[in-house]
């Protein structure tokens, strides 16, 4: 069984799902294997700076927080959002497809140390400087990560999983696929509690064991 995570770093509901997906990993253990993928939500022509999202985040976000339990910090809210830093999907995404080679057990880890770095820390996901703080902690060779960031190789790979997930009819985000090995079944579409997530997975194992 695989449970395929659908997400965008710049997502404020992801931010607040990832967790989920966290404890839904440690809770299954060896019965299922977890992978991630960036969805390309703000990529080309849609990119524009954060300023422009300005009025909008600064309410949705106690949505988020509310319902999800994350905290957006002081750095994001009050020096991020009203600059004029651009919000674009295309960096960070191509930062998870690297990370994947070296370390893909952990790429939800990384994923959400990302999404931490910009929503409560305020950092720019743009810059080099953010990525050479993250991959500290697992030790990865900082050069050679930081130079393949800038690879076309990455990039168009990255590029791919975003047509992937577009030729999948997935629009929005966070959402998740279980692959039970006859079919592919969406488990999640929004923001999921866990133990709403769980139990959905347990139907849709009821209802493919019928098949």
């Amino acid at each position: 069984m695989k449970f395929t995570y659908i997400y965008d770093p710049l997502c404020g509901w992801c931010y607040g799902f990832t967790p989920v997906v966290q404890q839904l990993q440690e809770r299954a253990g060896n019965n299922m294997t977890f992978d991630i993928l960036s969805g390309g939500m703000i990529t080309g022509a849609n990119r524009h700076p954060w300023s422009s999202m300005a009025n909008y985040i600064q309410q949705a976000h106690v949505n988020v927080e509310n319902m999800t339990g994350v905290k957006f910090g002081a750095n994001f809210l009050e020096k991020l959002l009203p600059s004029e830093e651009m919000m674009d999907s295309e960096k960070p995404s191509i930062a998870l497809t690297v990370f994947k080679e070296y370390q893909p057990e952990n790429a939800i880890t990384f994923a959400h140390d990302m999404q931490v770095a910009l929503n409560y820390d305020g950092l720019s996901l743009n810059n080099d400087s953010t990525y050479r703080e993250l991959i500290k902690k697992f030790s990865l060779p900082e050069e050679e990560f930081i130079a393949k960031l800038g690879e076309e190789h990455y990039r168009y790979e990255t590029n791919q999983e975003f047509q992937l997930i577009q030729n999948w009819g997935i629009t929005g985000f966070p959402a998740a696929i279980l692959d039970t090995g006859k079919q592919l079944y969406l488990c999640a579409r929004g923001y999921t509690p866990l133990n709403k997530l769980e139990e959905t997975i347990e139907n849709i194992l009821k209802e493919d064991n019928n098949l």
